[in-house]
């Protein structure tokens, strides 16, 4: 059974893109909830860009592919697979640029601030969840999954355990080249702010939004990583993109990532943006550094999958959370 709710989010108040600060939450209650008195382990699921928590619980038919409703996909995890039941909780990251990708900016919101006090919260104080960091745990696919890694890698009191699936990672090497494909497709115009049905256009002004906003510099709020026409990287720009990549933000973070109950990195090996060897690097780093994890590769694409990854990243996360 999931259950829809609107909470208002008060770390969103004030947003510079004006969205709005009232937002969708999904909660997923396990078979049983209803007739027990058990307190339930939760797993936070962050959808990815472009998306909302609208679209992760109900897909949209796009005429190319059918993706199953999210109970379809919960269910059998506490079912046929018998993983421990726990509560699954679907927050919104959804703004009109794109995505807020789940952290802080006074463009398109505090969303980590919203997060960590007004989702989890509310949630713990209208369900049966044991409200300990310990049994509280995080992830997503995409920008969803880079959202859980940031979230537990900054805040391991409140999610004691991160699932990153096909998570944005290693800037240098797929991100980059976001914002030069971007200059090429409008050239030789000058950026003057997304582009409707220009992707790459969006792409680059909702990461920007997100990595390197400048509240004083309106309509649209950012200060792009390349200058135009020279194409110089701005290099104190782009040092801000890469202070939210994994591959360079784990460093600062060993302390708090070796708090975690568990790490765990999966990705396709034919992710069509290449974050695969982003996934690789990372693990590679945190292996140096003595910091337990898992790493996982299947046969998928960057989104082909996301809905099997789910059930996998549940599977693990039963074995690592704290239950009663």
């Amino acid at each position: 059974m999931i259950v829809h709710s609107r909470i208002e989010g008060i770390r969103l108040v004030g947003n510079l893109l004006g969205d709005p600060s009232e937002r969708d939450i999904f909660v997923y209650l396990p078979p049983g909830y209803e007739t027990s008195e058990v307190r339930y382990p939760t797993a936070y699921l962050l959808h990815a860009f472009g998306s909302s928590a609208a679209q992760q619980v109900q897909p949209a038919l796009d005429r190319q592919r059918w993706v199953p409703p999210l109970e379809d996909v919960l269910d059998p995890v506490f079912g046929r697979l018998g993983v421990p039941p726990m509560i699954v909780v679907v927050p919104d990251g959804w703004t009109s640029y794109g995505c807020s990708q789940w952290v802080d900016s006074p463009v398109c919101g505090n969303f980590e601030q919203y997060l960590l006090h007004d989702v989890v919260a509310y949630v713990d104080e209208h369900y049966r969840t044991i409200p300990d960091g310990a049994s509280r745990g995080v992830f997503g696919s995409s920008s969803g999954g880079s959202g859980a890694w940031n979230l537990a890698s900054r805040n391991p009191e409140v999610f004691g355990a991160l699932a990153m699936l096909s998570g944005d990672s290693y800037l240098n090497m797929t991100h980059k080249r976001f914002v030069y494909e971007y200059l090429n497709s409008i050239w030789p115009e000058p950026p003057n702010g997304p582009v409707v049905g220009n992707d790459l256009s969006q792409m680059v002004y909702a990461y920007a939004a997100c990595y390197s906003p400048n509240a004083g510099s309106p309509p649209f709020f950012v200060d792009l990583p390349v200058a135009f026409p020279s194409g110089e990287l701005i290099e104190q720009v782009w040092d801000r993109w890469l202070s939210f990549d994994p591959v360079v933000n784990w460093r600062e973070r060993v302390d708090n990532l070796k708090k975690l109950s568990g790490i765990l990195l999966d990705v396709g090996w034919n992710d069509d943006y290449q974050l695969h060897w982003g996934h690789r690097l990372l693990s590679h780093y945190l292996a140096e550094a003595g910091i337990t994890h898992e790493s996982t590769e299947n046969a998928g694409s960057h989104s082909g999958r996301s809905r099997e990854r789910y059930q996998v990243a549940l599977e693990w996360l039963g074995g690592v959370l704290a239950s009663d």
